[in-house]
């Protein structure tokens, strides 16, 4: 293999391909060329990641903010932390796409919050000693590593080489780089991990896996049905065009490959019949399947987030026509998979607009991504189609996760029925359905997809068609047209998020998976 990545090394005119051959090489830790010979063909980071893992010094001028940070980092001129030895083992995960940014910004959403909560209840734990959450850094000018205040939670932002947020398709040119400052930064900050934890099948997941080996940590992945599910349907006709295809082509292998390298396969919420339909190598046996969960709701504040509805804005707002009506509500990031539009179009359609009122809260306040201004643009046109129902939409960028708590404890608590109302194709889990349940709200998602796990049908929530308005909009208004008789449904939903889905008792089963990995061998599933 050395010599045969020698020989396409120094035959090669391909910059480009130089750098995946030089970066394939430092990856395996393979030494196809001598320093010099390094230093000849190629120039910038691809070689100083190869001259760093010889041990070799670098000496160059920089060309970019992304390169100085480099250099200064290769220089060990980067004022960073240390984190004291651990009390226990330590627990990587990473977050890459969507990062820590307020919860429905860009492509944050439950899974920030569900992170954010699980890495605290861990800390908080006797078992486990130390969390480091991994998320790709706002801008490639500045890296930072920081403390959560009075816990053992730490989180790496990791700097990437793009002057925007990067997406999927995006994240193979920086795998090489990803891999390269996360590992170098973790053993520098005093942070490396025994056990990392992957969630996403890109190139992201494949570039923290490859620092996971590389530092000597054992590797759990989350599988879920897609990519696979979402290939076979999205190509089902072969109208999809090929670049679409190549790239979920692409995210198939990714998670093929994470589940050949893991040392621990897990499920959400015991879905695994799909999973193993589409994962006919995962032996059934060596499966674990865990579920996710919600930290308590924040203490009240001095103001009324209900009367944020009404207030003031260049976006739709409510008016007082809509001050007594139930409230449909739905939270999270402004995406195709999340139907806003379809769910506004549902709500007008089945004459809800007559008796309800909507509220929809996602989205960042600037610099939106393409995906959150098309939804958005849908979203203003269908609310402006129909004079009647003016007044009574809200559409509202995102609210932190406490202030979003706190809006569904307040509208419970004025009677309703309010209904939280997810209108996406499909949930894994749903993390923001369950913080709805808690607060008492009547909780409506879509049946494709794991909610069924733990929303059983008119006993706790209600389960719609999300495929198309005229079912969501029937599912809905059968919802509304219940009136007092759905309140033992948000009675149910509420015991069963407080009963199976509360943050520390969700912890301890990943704790023990976890401090199991750290202190031994596990046969790869």
């Amino acid at each position: 293999m050395t010599e045969r990545l020698r020989h396409a090394l120094r035959s090669t005119q391909d910059s480009e391909l130089g750098t995946w051959l030089l970066d394939a090489a430092t990856l395996h830790r393979l030494t196809p060329l001598t320093p010099d010979e390094a230093r000849a063909l190629l120039r910038g980071p691809a070689l100083w990641r190869y001259l760093d893992a010889l041990g070799e010094p670098v000496d160059a001028s920089p060309r970019s903010p992304y390169e100085k940070l480099m250099l200064d980092l290769l220089h060990d001129d980067l004022a960073l932390p240390v984190a004291p030895p651990a009390d226990g083992p330590v627990i990587a995960q990473s977050m890459l796409i969507g990062g820590t940014a307020r919860p429905g910004e860009g492509a944050s959403g439950g899974l920030t919050v569900f992170l954010s909560s699980l890495a605290d209840a861990l800390v908080r734990r006797p078992d486990v000693g130390r969390v480091v959450t991994v998320v790709l850094a706002p801008e490639p000018t500045a890296v930072t590593v920081t403390r959560h205040a009075g816990l053992d939670h730490w989180t790496v932002h990791v700097p990437v080489d793009s002057p925007v947020a990067l997406a999927q398709p995006d994240m193979a040119r920086h795998r090489a780089g990803i891999t390269w400052w996360l590992s170098r930064l973790l053993l520098r900050c005093g942070l490396a991990p025994d056990v990392v934890h992957v969630r996403y099948s890109d190139d992201g997941s494949l570039a923290v896996a490859d620092a996971a080996r590389l530092l000597g940590a054992r590797l759990v992945f989350t599988v879920t049905p897609d990519p696979h599910r979402h290939l076979a349907e999205r190509h089902l006709d072969g109208t999809a065009d090929v670049a679409a295809m190549r790239f979920d082509l692409h995210r198939v292998r990714a998670a093929d490959h994470l589940v050949a390298r893991a040392d621990q396969v897990i499920t959400i919420g015991g879905r695994q019949d799909e999973v193993l339909a589409h994962f006919p190598q995962l032996d059934a046996t060596a499966l674990c399947a865990l579920e996710e969960g919600i930290a308590p709701p924040p203490a009240p504040v001095g103001r009324s987030l209900v009367a944020e509805l009404f207030g003031p804005s260049a976006l739709p707002r409510l008016d007082d026509s809509a001050a007594r009506l139930p409230v449909l509500l739905n939270v999270g990031r402004l995406h195709p998979m999340k139907q806003q539009p379809l769910l506004v179009r549902a709500w007008l359609e089945a004459g809800l607009h007559e008796r309800t009122a909507l509220v929809v809260i996602g989205g960042s306040r600037t610099d939106r991504t393409p995906d959150e201004q098309a939804v958005l643009d849908e979203v203003l046109a269908l609310a402006e189609s129909t004079p009647s129902a003016r007044g009574r939409i809200a559409v509202l960028p995102a609210w932190s996760n406490d202030d979003v708590r706190r809006l569904q404890h307040e509208l419970a608590a004025t009677g309703g029925p309010h209904v939280y109302a997810c209108s996406s194709v499909k949930e894994e889990f749903g993390i923001a359905v369950l913080e709805a349940m808690e607060a008492g709200l009547l909780a409506v998602g879509p049946q494709r997809g794991g909610m069924h796990c733990y929303l059983d049908h008119g006993r706790n929530g209600f389960l719609v068609d999300t495929s198309t308005a005229r079912t969501l909009g029937a599912g809905l208004a059968h919802v509304v047209g219940l009136g007092a008789a759905a309140a033992p449904v948000a009675v149910a939903g509420r015991a069963t998020v407080r009963e199976r889905f509360a943050i520390d008792a969700v912890a301890e089963p990943f704790a023990d998976l976890y401090r199991r990995l750290a202190a031994g061998p596990v046969t790869p599933s």
